[in-house]
């Protein structure tokens, strides 16, 4: 779970940007970005800093960026239930191949 503050008023939305490195499960080489996670939040928000615990975490183990994509995802749904949430994954480098996004959004 990802710690979170609570809200007693309206925001439109959040976006917030992590720059993440990580190794691929697949290629067994490193990639490296940045994790967009924009959110219209209901009563809460996250707390950034626990947000970049949280994905220095995940990242510590091999991880493909679809999966990353996948765990932030289900981390954010579960720690504040957003009204809207996209979680985008976006390799900047990777040693194995081009640049790439993955995204998940309800």
């Amino acid at each position: 779970m990802i710690d979170s503050i609570p809200l007693d008023f309206k925001i439109s939305g959040s976006k917030i940007f992590i720059p993440f490195k990580a190794i691929c499960t697949v290629t067994d080489k490193e990639f490296s970005g940045e994790i967009i996670v924009e959110y219209v939040p209901q009563k809460k928000a996250l707390e950034y800093v626990d947000v970049e615990n949280v994905i220095a975490e995940l990242t510590k183990q091999k991880i493909t960026a679809e999966e990353l994509t996948h765990q932030v995802f289900q981390q954010v749904s579960e720690s504040i239930n957003p009204i809207s949430l996209r979680v985008t994954v976006d390799v900047k480098h990777s040693d194995a191949h081009r640049p790439v996004q993955v995204w998940l959004e309800n």
